[in-house]
């Protein structure tokens, strides 16, 4: 007789009896034959660690990869890489499709960056979100304290992952692209403008997103960027971005500026659910609410940039 203890807890018992539930609604009953009570332990265990980290075998799964940070070509950081690892998804069937890099805000990797890669796995893309902090013992940079996980460094991590992605099969190595999030924005826009680290390297991204960054509004983009903010926005503020589009557009370059009305920062993350206030940099605060509205917006546009685009 299997026995619940404390070592795998209500979770385990939970899905047990939820087994049997659904079992006898359909005449059945489960039955584990011969095998052991250990045996059956183990099998509920599995199924235990699946429900605490919030896993579904219904959701597209990820796989924990490795690969170094690129060195800036020319560089006399010479051949040292940075050991980066990131989560990977991929679409059904094994032909090339087009990939994207997802890069992390200043908190790190959030659920809502994992949903948008599976939301983006879905609509046909690989993705690939890195995570720069953890490799570098870092929880977060909110504050702006970090030198080794500054948007210069981690645009380097972001080519070190393009340069991983190309290398497979599955993956066209010519449609990639690459999305940001406040500090992975900002990233976004240091990897990707004329005179940024993306012009020393032979290949680069061929579209980017950057969601809620600090624009600096003199710089200019070879590749299509899309740049989605809120107008409430008060951590980046969204009359540098309307000054960046500006000067694109002068240019000719394709740059698009999207301002959600009565949206704040982090409008796509529903984890900060009606508000709060965050700590920044030299002390300040800065509020971050959800938007549901916004969000939606996002997620249609998103897929339809990278689809034209890439």
């Amino acid at each position: 007789m299997v026995r619940w203890t404390n070592d795998c807890g209500e979770a385990e018992h939970a899905i047990f009896q939820r087994v049997r539930r659904e079992a006898s609604q359909l005449d059945m009953q489960p039955s584990f034959g011969t095998h052991s009570s250990a045996s059956i332990r183990i099998l509920l265990c599995i199924a235990c660690l699946l429900a605490l980290t919030g896993l579904s075998l219904a959701k597209r799964p990820f796989e924990v990869v490795h690969f170094p940070a690129s060195t800036l070509p020319g560089s006399a950081q010479g051949n040292v890489e940075t050991p980066i690892w990131g989560h990977l998804a991929r679409p059904e069937g094994d032909r090339p499709h087009p990939a994207l890099v997802l890069l992390h805000g200043c908190g790190g990797i959030q659920q809502s960056h994992l949903d948008w890669a599976r939301l983006l796995a879905d609509a046909g893309f690989v993705t690939l979100v890195v995570d720069s902090f953890r490799p570098r013992n870092l929880t977060s940079d909110c504050r702006g304290v970090s030198s080794s996980a500054s948007p210069s460094a981690r645009a380097l991590d972001a080519f070190g992952a393009l340069k991983f992605l190309s290398g497979f099969e599955f993956v066209d190595p010519d449609r990639i692209g690459l999305i940001g999030w406040s500090h992975g924005g900002i990233t976004v826009q240091n990897a990707t403008n004329t005179h940024g680290p993306g012009s020393r390297f032979e290949k680069t991204f061929q579209a980017a997103v950057a969601f809620y960054p600090y624009c600096i509004a003199d710089r200019t983009y070879p590749v299509p960027l899309l740049v989605l903010i809120g107008e409430a926005d008060d951590w980046t503020p969204v009359s540098e971005c309307r000054k960046l589009e500006q000067l694109n557009r002068e240019r000719q370059n394709d740059v698009e500026l999207i301002v959600y009305p009565g949206a704040f920062h982090a409008f796509d993350n529903p984890s900060v659910g009606a508000g709060f206030y965050f700590p920044g940099a030299s002390g300040q605060r800065h509020w971050l609410q959800y938007d549901a509205g916004a969000h939606a917006d996002a997620r249609k546009r998103i897929v339809r940039f990278f689809r034209d685009r890439l």
